[in-house]
């Protein structure tokens, strides 16, 4: 791997390392309100967001090639996989945790209930394990796709 996809590397995992705080803050603070399925996906979406405008102003600013919106919708199409990949670990870890015995159990849970009786240090950890999840998928597509 040469020296500076590394630097490039590490930049994004810093970028990453911010974007996780903000999907952390959002997807606690809101799961007191929300169900847990709009939360995530209201983190999810935010966090990607915020690291596009981080990773487009210095992460990748030598390699911005068309306008910010055309960017902007490459990045949230290539981060969607990670998102998808972050979504669906942590759904499923609360599902295993959780032993539904039905289905209905399982969506209302999920879609109708705004605060699990799970600790927020709880959801926290899950969540985060879905982050990193999806991280490599996000950088590969970066590189590949939105700033090449």
């Amino acid at each position: 791997m040469s020296r500076f996809l590394v630097s490039r590397l590490l930049k994004f995992a810093v970028v990453g390392g911010l974007g996780t705080f903000v999907n952390e803050l959002v997807f606690l603070s809101t799961t007191k309100l929300l169900s847990i399925s709009i939360s995530l996906a209201l983190a999810i979406e935010l966090s990607i967001i915020f690291n596009f405008i981080l990773n487009d102003i210095w992460t990748f600013k030598d390699k911005r090639v068309g306008s910010f919106i055309k960017r902007l919708l490459k990045f949230h199409m290539s981060s969607a996989s990670g998102g998808i990949i972050q979504y669906i670990v942590v759904i499923s870890i609360i599902v295993i945790m959780f032993h539904f015995s039905n289905a209905s159990e399982i969506l209302a849970i999920l879609f109708f209930t705004s605060y699990l009786k799970l600790q927020s240090l709880v959801l926290g950890i899950i969540n985060f394990i879905g982050i990193i999840s999806g991280f490599i998928v996000r950088f590969i597509t970066s590189i590949k796709w939105v700033w090449p």
